[in-house]
C-alpha cells in the first residue's frame, strides 16, 4: 500500500485531529519531532508533518496489512478407542 498511498494534508492529515497527527510524526520519525510540532496551529502542523512523513511509508492503522500470527499447533490427543486396540 505504500507503494499508492502518501499521508499529505489533502489525503489525511487535514482530516484528522492534532493527536493523530503527533501520533503518525511519533511512529514514523520520532517522539522529539512529534513534540516540536505538537504546538503549532493545525493547518501548519499538518504541512509539517506531511513533509516529516514524506518517504517513510507511514500508514494509518485502517490501511496497514495484518501482521501475520504464528500459532504453535499441538498434536491430538488419541481418542479413547484409538488407545484401547
Amino acid at each position: 500500500m505504500t507503494g499508492y498511498w502518501t499521508p499529505t494534508v489533502a489525503s489525511y492529515l487535514g482530516r484528522v485531529t492534532k493527536a493523530r497527527i503527533g501520533e503518525a510524526v511519533r511512529e514514523a520519525v520520532s517522539e522529539e519531532a512529534a513534540e516540536r510540532i505538537g504546538g503549532m496551529k493545525k493547518p501548519d502542523m499538518a504541512s509539517e508533518a506531511e513533509a516529516l512523513l514524506a518517504g517513510k511509508g507511514w500508514l494509518p492503522s485502517l490501511l496497514r496489512a495484518p501482521v501475520p500470527v504464528e500459532v504453535e499447533v499441538q498434536p491430538e490427543a488419541p481418542s479413547v478407542t484409538e488407545e484401547a486396540a
